[in-house]
């Protein structure tokens, strides 16, 4: 299992009125962002962890204000075609399709046992920004680790990933309620149902958005 998988988000391109065109091609190096170690502390606090040797490069001014913040990230993977992700750790796989809600990519991942022996590995939840491949700026997987905040309160960075336990996992189904934002449940290979709650920032149920009476 010395290997390191990597997902992808790739904007579809069009032209002027909205018509498919056809997409680049060429390294992804060259089209996409690699957005693999950036972290999101907050609004203006960006930093770039290099533990995973596949790293990307840490976020640059690109309004020219002299600040690097959230902003900024937008704009490199804007200039893009899209973003990368590689996983952090060997053998780390999507085996599901990603779920696309608001503006959140939530998808899971697995993780064989290094024991040939064993018969589980391990499940992980990702909850992505669609526009960066990273954390939002402001935290969206909550769960009782983290205080019900999706903040690390070790570490003060947001949440992207979580630990969902033993047993192979797919796709992740998501629920909007009466509640705001929503809610990811998954099942894994153990008969667990897991269910994790999503501060969505985007439009995650429709409906009427003003009245007026004449």
């Amino acid at each position: 299992m010395g290997y390191q998988n990597t997902f992808y988000g790739i904007k579809e391109p069009v032209d002027a009125n909205g018509t498919l065109t056809d997409a680049e091609v060429g390294a992804k190096e060259s089209y996409l962002r690699n957005v693999t170690g950036i972290e999101i502390e907050d609004y203006n606090t960006l930093s770039l962890n290099t533990s995973n040797p596949l790293h990307g490069t840490a976020v640059s001014d690109q309004n020219g204000d002299g600040n690097i913040d959230f902003s900024d990230l937008v704009a490199e993977v804007q200039a893009k075609d899209g973003w990368y992700l590689n996983f952090d750790e060997t053998g780390e796989r999507n085996l599901g399709q990603a779920a696309v809600l608001g503006d959140i990519v939530t998808f899971t991942t697995f993780v064989p046992n290094n024991d040939l022996c064993a018969y589980e590995g391990r499940s992980y939840l990702y909850g992505l920004y669609y526009k960066t491949g990273t954390a939002y700026w402001k935290g969206v997987l909550k769960t009782d680790g983290n205080n019900g905040t999706g903040v690390d309160p070790v570490t003060n960075k947001v949440v992207s990933k979580i630990d969902i336990g033993k047993g192979y996992s797919e796709t992740a189904n998501i629920h909007t309620g009466r509640e705001a934002g929503s809610k990811a449940f998954v099942q894994t290979s153990t008969g667990a149902i897991i269910g994790i709650e999503q501060a969505n920032p985007g439009m995650t149920k429709a409906g009427k958005t003003s009245w007026k009476e004449q």
